[in-house]
């Protein structure tokens, strides 16, 4: 049985330049992130777990990318079974990956609202629940593909030169997709983040100015931290997700659209930090430390001089 070259068209390689920059660039600020948690105990509490949850699906795509990227580049030889593993793999990993981490922000939101209205931390007081949260979330959208695949509600394009895709045999599926993917975990958090804010806002029974103020100040704080980062995550991951269920991937809107989402993947962890001011402390600390040895007084070590005796 012969086996068959993965390879790149010249196009392929020439609209995935700017892609692999990005990506590159990607690598390098999320192994910067991930290094600043080893000297800082406090990034490593429990209540963090869904924003590094979150960031290691980031890593699983830039894992990918260059993965099947070299495949291709390398023009690695597979037989037609395990060919068509990998086809299946790269045509469906990206989906499977944008439905988690939809819902890993869901789940943070959940956690962070139970925090803020109920005074309830459910990683401490829930782990069960918390455990099975991460079950579901990685389980049921790797079901739902598999469904699709089975009852031939899809259909795989492999095309040579090209990266695999996934069409759908009917709008109805896409639909389902779309929904599942994009309109249930927004409007959800959109909901959620309202009732935050709402309860932040609240002044009801209480007669304290000082408490008050606090809670202006919190609610400015979570709208702005929200803001920035539900503007900026739904302006560069949403065209991926909406377009992805209706066009080709190696067509040069797809393209586009893929290179917004891993920009996006790149800045993911300037938006962490954004969610989390120990992330921004952190920083603070490192970047001082490194000014105050950058500033260190340089000391001029003289030639000791020789003392003749008489």
């Amino acid at each position: 049985m012969n086996c068959t070259q993965l390879t790149w068209s010249s196009n392929s390689v020439d609209g995935l330049s700017p892609t692999v920059i990005v990506c590159s660039i990607a690598v390098f600020t999320h192994t910067i992130f991930w290094l600043q948690l080893i000297p800082f105990s406090a990034l490593r509490q429990r209540n963090m777990m869904w924003l590094h949850a979150y960031l290691i699906t980031d890593f699983f795509l830039l894992g990918r990318f260059f993965i099947f990227y070299c495949m291709r580049h390398w023009n690695v030889c597979l037989y037609p079974t395990f060919r068509l593993i990998i086809c299946y793999s790269e045509a469906t990993s990206k989906f499977y990956t944008s439905i988690v981490q939809s819902y890993i922000l869901l789940a943070f939101n959940i956690c962070r609202c139970a925090q803020i209205i109920f005074n309830r931390n459910v990683f401490i007081k829930d782990p069960c629940l918390i455990i099975l949260t991460h079950f579901l979330i990685y389980i049921l959208p790797a079901l739902d593909i598999t469904i699709q695949i089975l009852c031939n509600w899809t259909m795989l394009l492999g095309q040579a030169g090209e990266s695999c895709d996934i069409v759908y045999i009917s709008l109805a599926v896409a639909m389902f997709n779309l929904f599942i993917t994009y309109i249930i975990p927004i409007g959800l958090n959109t909901i959620i983040i309202g009732c935050c804010i709402r309860h932040v806002s609240s002044i009801r029974d209480i007669r304290s100015q000082q408490v008050i103020n606090l809670r202006r100040k919190h609610k400015k704080t979570l709208l702005i931290h929200t803001i920035i980062f539900y503007s900026i995550w739904l302006v560069l991951w949403s065209p991926n997700v909406l377009a992805f269920q209706f066009i080709d991937v190696n067509s040069q809107l797809g393209i586009y659209t893929s290179l917004l989402n891993y920009i996006e993947i790149a800045i993911d962890p300037i938006l962490v930090a954004v969610l989390d001011v120990r992330y921004l402390q952190s920083w603070k600390i490192i970047w001082g430390k490194i000014k105050r040895y950058r500033q260190r007084p340089v000391v001029a070590v003289l030639p000791a001089t020789s003392v003749r005796i008489h």
